[in-house]
């Protein structure tokens, strides 16, 4: 997504605009309900966006069962987010691929205001171990194989054992901790105790209990707003073992369309900010 000064005018039906959003404070364990947390950042998203539920024409819900440890978490979520008697289309992905599915729902022109919803209360579940199941069940899950397990067979591949490589992902994930307010040096990252070699507890992104709410709009309202410039997307070959864990190709071929989309070519200079959806530090 990029931002550009547009007019006020209505813009050609492509242009997609974020006209508000919010997401709440991410906690360790939020004290209410799954819906408690979904409605307080759809709220305020449709306070920003000056709407209100009946001018949201669709729906589209990211969760993640492994997240919140439950069968179907969109479930949960259904009538604080305007899905009843609505349609509702449920992303088992993070937030971005649910805002990438709506940005395209209204750019084919069938709807032309939608409310994307993203949340995942990790409080609810054990999530390092709900994620064996999203391995094979005859080969791996009898080894005890889990997102962990795969994370560190990845990041062992990508440093190929240079301790340098260790040495800049400890790096990364203290700046990251420092730039949150926290207090974490690269040496106590590299202190702390290997959870899927070489791959440290404190490299691992922290759980928590959070919400995000955007409301996508096929026509720009007001000078500045926020406009959707290029998407891309692409999936990986799932099962360990099948594709050369050391690379990314999925991401590139996804960057890659989504550069071509937005005119931009492949320079990185052409971005302000940066932000990854990533858990491991060799993965960012």
């Amino acid at each position: 997504m990029g931002a550009e000064h547009a007019s006020t005018e209505a813009g050609p039906r492509g242009d997609v605009a974020v006209l508000g959003a919010h997401t709440t404070p991410f906690a360790s364990a939020f004290p209410g309900s799954i819906a408690e947390l979904v409605l307080g950042a759809v709220e305020q998203a449709l306070a920003a966006a000056g709407v209100d539920w009946t001018d949201i024409d669709a729906v589209v819900t990211a969760s993640v069962d492994l997240f919140d440890g439950l069968t179907a978490s969109n479930i949960a979520v259904t009538e604080v987010v305007g899905a009843v008697h609505k349609p509702e289309t449920r992303i088992a992905a993070d937030g971005l691929a649910a805002a990438i599915h709506a940005i395209h729902q209204i750019r084919a022109e069938a709807y032309e205001t939608v409310l994307v919803v993203a949340h995942g209360k990790a409080s609810m579940s054990d999530h390092w171990g709900l994620t064996a199941w999203t391995v094979d069940p005859v080969f791996l899950q009898p080894l005890g194989v889990d997102a962990l397990v795969c994370a560190g067979l990845q990041a062992a591949l990508v440093a190929g054992g240079d301790q340098a490589a260790l040495r800049r992902w400890a790096d990364v994930t203290a700046a990251r901790i420092t730039s949150a307010g926290g207090t974490l040096t690269p040496e106590a990252v590299l202190e702390s105790p290997e959870v899927a070699t070489p791959i440290r507890a404190s490299m691992v992104a922290p759980l928590g209990d959070g919400a995000c709410a955007v409301v996508l709009g096929a026509r720009v309202p007001i000078p500045g707003a926020v406009v959707v410039t290029g998407t891309g997307h692409d999936i990986d070959l799932h099962h360990p073992g099948v594709r050369d864990l050391s690379t990314w190709e999925g991401l590139r071929r996804a960057c890659d369309r989504a550069y071509a989309a937005a005119g931009i070519g492949e320079s990185t200079s052409a971005f302000n900010v940066v932000e990854p959806s990533c858990m491991f530090p060799h993965e960012e």
